[in-house]
């Protein structure tokens, strides 16, 4: 049991509450990123999406399937300079995002990648850098509200400055 006071008032927690309150801010230990737990994507407007519907969010759960023609998958991309920007439902506290750049070849992207806090404006970059694939960035535990992944300087690719997500998942790792 805790004990700790607010003004004159005493309040006791006992561990389960506690552990209950941290799994709640926590998203459950689940992708916060994802449909299902009501994330959008803000910047949704400005950006592009490479199949009909939501099979090009990279925030939908059905990941594997392909565009007959060509064996595309679905994705969303965007050009140099313009940010996927993903908005959360609530903050959470996260301290892992795993993404999924296009992998059809061996292109390399050049992002950062901004954290937005539980105030909704200060931002904290937690990534600048090159990806491939798919990755994982680990940090500190934070409150966050949005995800921002910036387009610094396109992709490897020749001639190709598009950089396109087909996954992006947020979550608390223990």
């Amino acid at each position: 049991m805790l004990l700790f006071q607010f003004g004159a008032n005493m309040f006791k927690i006992d561990s389960l509450q506690l552990l209950q309150t941290k799994s709640k801010i926590r998203g459950n230990y689940q992708d916060v990123a994802s449909e299902k737990n009501g994330a959008i994507i803000t910047t949704a407007r400005i950006i592009n999406f490479y199949y009909p519907g939501s099979l090009a969010s990279p925030l939908r759960d059905s990941l594997y399937f392909y565009i007959e023609f060509g064996m595309q998958v679905g994705h969303v991309y965007f050009d140099l300079y313009l940010s996927l920007i993903i908005e959360l439902t609530q903050p959470y506290e996260i301290n892992l995002v795993r993404f999924r750049i296009w992998d059809v070849d061996n292109r390399i992207a050049d992002l950062q990648i901004f954290l937005i806090g539980a105030d909704r404006n200060t931002e904290t970059q937690i990534y600048n850098g090159f990806a491939q694939s798919v990755k994982e960035v680990r940090f500190p535990d934070q409150l966050v509200t949005k995800i921002r992944f910036y387009n610094k300087n396109g992709t490897s690719y020749p001639g190709h400055k598009l950089l396109s997500f087909i996954k992006v998942q947020a979550f608390y790792q223990l």
